[in-house]
Order: structure tokens, then sequence, then C-alpha cells
């Protein structure tokens, strides 16, 4: 029974596909004689002729789309020209540029870490402020200064919200 239905189907996938083939190469190889033969001209036939429709653009005064007045500018030149040249002045806003402040930093040297064995996450971190050894823990404050991060061969300071990075000594 599986076999009849198999070979029933199979037939009828060869045909479409022979159908759709013929269709694609009789475009190529086949000419139709009806096409040829049966065109005929007619010389009484005639053409409407369409015109162009020509308008003129104006200069337009206001912009569209940022709904202010522009100002047109006209060059003038011995050469013949086809267009106006049209220029919009844009008023640029002078941006208010805060002034930095300039902060003086303490003279600080990074010496090391000492790390705890009973505690396993902390670490103390030495650094020299105005020739004054500390001993910080990760975001304590001494004399206005924060440890931020600590790196392999690094640390991170904050001092009035600045930071800076000092390497090992």
């Amino acid at each position: 029974m599986k076999k009849k239905i198999n070979i029933a189907l199979i037939l009828i996938v060869l045909t479409v596909w022979g159908f759709v083939a013929s269709k694609t190469l009789s475009q190529y190889f086949f000419l139709d004689k009806k096409t040829i033969n049966g065109a005929k001209f007619n010389s009484k036939l005639t053409i409407n002729k369409i015109n162009k429709d020509t308008f003129a653009l104006g200069n337009i005064a206001r912009d569209p789309f940022l709904n202010k007045e522009s100002k047109t500018y006209i060059s003038s030149s011995s050469k013949k020209q086809y267009f106006k040249k049209v220029t919009i002045k844009k008023e640029v806003k002078n941006a208010l540029v805060k002034q930095k402040e300039f902060v003086i930093w303490p003279q600080i040297s990074y010496h090391g870490y000492i790390n705890s064995k009973d505690r396993n996450s902390e670490l103390l971190i030495l650094v020299d402020v105005d020739k004054k050894l500390y001993r910080l823990k990760l975001n304590q404050q001494s004399d206005g200064i924060t440890l931020k991060k600590v790196f392999k061969d690094s640390i991170e300071l904050d001092f009035n919200r600045e930071k800076k990075i000092f390497r090992l000594n």
C-alpha cells in the first residue's frame, strides 16, 4: 500500500517539475509564431503628446522646520546664475564653561599593603600623606583622602571629589 502511494506522489512531483521546466525553457528556445505574424502596425494611430507642467519656485521667507525667518543673500557675478544662493545664519549661544577648581593635592606616596591572615577580606594600605604614614582600609577617610579602589600595583584615592591613581613606590 505504501509503495503505491510513494509511486503516485513521485509521478505527481515529476509532472509538476516537468510543467515548470517546459514553461521556463519555452521562453528561450521556442518562438511563438502568433506574436510575430499577428502584430500589424496601424499607421492611423495617433499619439497624444504630454506637455510638461512647469512652474517657478519662489524664495521661501520662513523655515518650516525651525519656524524662523531666513535671510537671503544674492551674490553678483558676471556669469549666468541658474539659482539663487540661500544662506541661513543661526545665532550661536555661548555655552557657559564651568571653570574647574584647581585642587592642590598633598604629597602622597603608596608603599604597599598588609594582608591579614585572620581577616581574609580586609587589606590595610600603607599610604604616606605629607610625610605621615597612614593605614587605610577600603572607603576609609583620613585627612580628606578616601581610598576608593585597590589594584595589584596601584590604588585610587579621592580628594575633594577628584580622583587620582598612585602607583607602588
